[in-house]
């Protein structure tokens, strides 16, 4: 079987999730992990018995890696990404993509003029929830869609959590940009291209936003409200409203209410971390075959201009066409 290459950049922290996804696929061979955390590069290189690195550009040095894995803060994806981009290297990258958008338009061309692959990790689309979401929607069983409510949040902001993410250079609207995102890009995937965007933020706990609600336009006409917080108790809901039926999107189940019967009809959707293995297995794939992932530059970039719609919105106090 033919195997990828691949340098693991950020080895701790979400870092943690790639290793283990990454560590089950059997397309990826773990040749190098870097890490400015000394003693977390040493157990990444123990546990994959391969080289570590603390300096980035000597890790690009290597011959023989394909392709990097890169899971480090927001925003030194942009820089980290670009370098390896330019010494040859396909790149898989976490959400968001870069910081600004500016710099994913970068890394786009470059990737496109390089003929190299750009993958962006948003796995939300991936998880069970939502492909069982997309085919219910694709049978129609909905009818005409009319409207969606979505919100994502989590109560980290009320603990001790890394300080960049309260620094808006570094990771601006800081809900939105760590959690909104997600459904952000399951939004394009469900029902197609975000096109208005009118926010509100709220510094409710933190010094930053920490809560902020956006009513959203699609291209299609439809409607709908995705709202996002780092200071609540944790959660997870997708709602689709359509002319003969509606859906909840949950973390482990989709409820399907059909005209008017009194009970849903119910899929148990468990998983581990299914969606991520899902995604490196597509990267080694798209590296082996030279193919275009699901979720590419392009598409990241896109999420990532909503979330800048959105800061737009709540400094102009009005719509923002995205």
């Amino acid at each position: 079987m033919k195997k990828v290459n691949v340098a693991l950049v950020g080895v701790g922290g979400h870092g943690l999730t790639i290793r283990k996804a990454v560590k089950l696929c059997p397309r990826i061979n773990v040749v190098a992990v870097y890490d400015i955390n000394k003693s977390l590069a040493e157990e990444a290189s123990k546990e994959f018995g391969c080289e570590k690195f603390s300096n980035y550009d000597e890790l690009l040095e290597l011959r023989d890696i394909n392709a990097v894995i890169i899971a480090t803060p927001n925003h030194l994806h942009f820089e980290q990404a670009y370098k390896a981009l330019k010494k040859g290297k396909d790149v898989f990258i976490e959400k968001p993509i870069t910081v600004k958008v500016d710099e994913a338009r970068k890394l786009v061309r470059l990737a496109r003029s390089e003929k190299l692959i750009l993958q962006v990790g948003h796995n939300t689309r991936k998880r069970k929830v939502f492909r069982k979401a997309k085919e219910i929607l694709d049978s129609g069983k909905l009818g005409k869609v009319i409207f969606f409510e979505a919100n994502i949040s989590m109560k980290t902001g009320l603990g001790r959590f890394p300080r960049w993410k309260a620094d808006k250079s570094k990771c601006p609207l800081l809900p939105m940009t760590q959690l909104g995102i997600h459904f952000v890009d399951v939004i394009y995937y469900l029902l197609g291209e975000i096109t208005d965007v009118f926010a509100h933020g709220r510094k409710s706990v933190l010094k930053v936003e920490d809560t902020v609600i956006a009513a959203l336009k699609l291209s299609s006409g439809v409607i709908g409200v995705l709202s996002s917080s780092y200071v609540t108790g944790d959660a997870y809901e997708f709602k689709i409203y359509g002319t003969d039926a509606f859906m909840n999107c949950y973390v482990d189940r989709v409820e399907l209410w059909q005209g008017d019967k009194d009970k849903p009809e119910v899929f148990i959707l468990v998983e581990d971390i299914d969606s991520y293995l899902e995604e490196v297995s597509e990267f080694a794939e798209c590296v082996i075959h030279r193919r275009n992932p699901e979720v590419d530059g392009y598409i990241g970039m896109k999420n990532l201009k909503v979330v800048e719609a959105m800061i737009e919105s709540i400094a102009k106090k009005t719509a923002v066409r995205v």
